[in-house]
């Protein structure tokens, strides 16, 4: 008797060929698909090597590449080991190592491959025979036949290729830079003995034709040719090199007038070996808005925002205006600069602005105007200025009166900086100086003379860390100081000068107890930096110093630890610090916050 669920025979006869058609594509495909779902690990280990042979051999090795494949099949890996031994050597070559002797094994434990290849890289090829020569028409000059000896003299007796492609480099450089541009390789070939183990070199080169700069030609229209003249540095009738033409780009695009500069040699229009230059300069936007934001503990939460005119006219004029605004400090400024002299590096700049500063005695609101001559390298690391100031300054110290001073005050700066670029440089320095005075027989209300010099110092200590030095030191001559401008008076204390003290809390006081300012400061501070991480600096520091009239009577210390976060673009500061000279309790600790470059 059939059983109830049991289903007709015509039912049967049209369902068992489905079914068995489902069958057997279903095992079909769990048959194809079987190498993705078992991926054959894969170690592969090559011995006898050190750097920088070993790490060319993993780069030259397909297997190694391969073994994370998720596609890797039985076959594949055969046929990727059948080909690594020819690998291996070509990885070998470049160092000088012809004739390795390699041991290859592969073997499957457990659905683990294991691909071993033991190396003895064997002796390397050594050079018998150098033909090196110059022909041509610089042939005889002294820097090629010194460019062949210098080879000579620095090359190994070994084939490295690495050295020969250097060396032909070399060659090359020596060549562009003295008015050979057309200097090529006629024959440049290695002759390789493996009996022998030896090689013999043969690199023959033509110095072509000695080539001087000739006429050079703007292809722009929003500058003045007689301003673009002035950034010229190639010379007419001086040899060609190829570094002055590099030079003459980095110093147009340094200018700030062209986004983007393309230098061409016209070879094919030289006449008595006088090579005309085409220079084709793409205008910057004229127009530039930027803003920032920032904090530190002296003025709190700060906000800026400029807006330059890059290309106010022809004569490369250019203007900018500046807002910077916090709780403490605000300033408007507008300025205006005209290339000078050398527009390279010199500019007259002429400027208003209003200044106004508040600290926990005093306020100050100024108003400015002033025109300077303006000199800074090509680096922006050495800069010095010449100015005549006119200043009206509006300031209160602690509950005196307003008081009014007028001043037609001739100064100068200087400033030298260098740096490591790097973002936890431990090398470099900061120099500032600035000496100005005004006298009542020039416009001025009072005599004064006054000096402020600004340094810093960093080296560094062991890998991950550096010794962070600073030091201020002010001095000024006044008449009379009671309606000398608290802008110019020096006070102490704070996050850049000593902390663990507010800002400009530390100077002379009056009877009332309210910091006045003195006629002269001093400060300095001892830091030591320690990465601890790519982008964290923990630090301790003694700072010290105060503001003062005549007598230093006292200094005050502050100590404390701290930690940076390292950006590119600068870095963030935390302190927490005691005032060491005040027997502090455990609550009179004082944070100190910032952002901003690390000189």
């Amino acid at each position: 008797m059939k059983p109830a669920f049991f289903p007709p025979r015509k039912f049967r006869d049209s369902f068992l060929p489905i079914l068995s058609l489902i069958v057997v594509g279903f095992f079909y495909i769990l048959s194809s698909a079987t190498p993705l779902l078992a991926k054959p690990p894969l170690v592969v280990t090559v011995r006898g090597l050190e750097d920088p042979l070993y790490e060319n051999v993993l780069n030259f090795l397909d297997i190694e590449k391969q073994k994370d494949n998720k596609e890797l099949t039985r076959h594949w890996i055969q046929s990727l080991h059948q080909q690594a031994n020819q690998e291996i050597k070509e990885a070998l070559q470049p160092y000088g190592y012809y004739q390795p002797e390699i041991v290859a094994d592969l073997r499957e434990t457990d659905g683990v491959w294991n691909a071993t290849y033991t190396v003895d890289k064997g002796l390397p090829v050594k050079i018998t025979k150098r033909d090196i020569r110059w022909t041509g028409e610089g042939a005889a000059e002294y820097v090629f036949q010194e460019s062949i000896k210098n080879y000579f003299k620095n090359c190994s007796n070994r084939l490295v290729h690495s050295e020969y492609e250097a060396a032909k480099n070399s060659f090359m450089s020596v060549a562009f830079s003295t008015g050979y541009p057309k200097a090529k390789f006629i024959t440049s070939k290695w002759l390789v003995d493996l009996a022998r183990n030896s090689a013999e070199l043969t690199l023959h080169m033509d110095t072509g034709p000695l080539y001087y700069f000739g006429d050079v030609f703007f292809q722009q229209d929003f500058l003045d040719p007689d301003l673009l003249a002035q950034y010229n540095n190639i010379k007419k009738g001086s040899p060609y090199s190829h570094e002055d033409l590099l030079t003459f780009q980095q110093i147009l695009i340094a200018s700030n007038y062209a986004r983007e500069v393309t230098i061409e040699p016209l070879f094919h229009k030289a006449h008595n070996n006088l090579l005309p230059v085409n220079v084709l300069m793409d205008p910057i936007v004229p127009h530039r808005f930027t803003f920032g934001l920032g904090y530190e503990t002296d003025v709190g939460l700060r906000g800026s925002a400029r807006w330059d005119d890059r290309l106010i006219n022809r004569y490369g004029h250019h203007s900018e205006v500046l807002i910077k605004l916090s709780g403490k400090e605000s300033t408007l400024r507008g300025q205006y600069s005209i290339p000078v002299v050398n527009p390279m590096t010199d500019n007259w700049v002429s400027s208003t602005s209003y200044n106004y500063e508040e600290t926990p005695d005093t306020s100050s609101s100024t108003f400015d105007l002033e025109t300077a001559f303006v000199h800074r390298n090509f680096e922006d690391t050495q800069f010095y200025k010449a100015f005549i100031l006119a200043a009206s300054e509006i300031f209160t110290v602690g509950n005196t009166p307003k008081t009014t001073t007028n001043l037609l005050i001739p100064g100068g700066t200087v400033r030298f900086s260098t740096m490591e670029k790097t973002v936890f440089p431990q090398k470099g320095y900061y120099f500032f100086t600035d000496l100005r005075g005004a006298a009542e027989t020039m416009f001025s209300d009072t005599n004064f003379a006054r000096l402020h010099v600004k340094g810093q110092y960093m080296m560094g200590l062991g890998e991950n860390g550096r010794i962070n030095t600073r030091m201020e030191v002010g001095a000024a001559w006044v008449d009379n100081f009671s309606i000398y401008p608290t802008s110019l008076r020096f006070f102490a204390g704070g996050d850049n000068s000593v902390r663990g003290y507010s800002y400009e809390s530390l100077g002379p006081r009056d009877d009332l107890g309210v910091v006045v300012g003195g006629k002269q400061v001093f400060s300095g501070s001892l830091q030591y930096d320690h990465r601890v991480a790519e982008s964290w600096v923990v630090d301790g520091f003694v700072d010290l110093g105060n503001a003062y009239n005549d007598t230093l009577d006292k200094v005050f210390v502050g100590a404390g630890l701290g930690f940076r976060w390292l950006a590119p673009f600068g870095s963030l500061r935390f302190d927490i610090a005691y005032p060491a000279s005040e027997q502090p309790q455990l609550d009179d600790w004082r944070i100190h916050i910032g952002f901003g470059a690390t000189l």
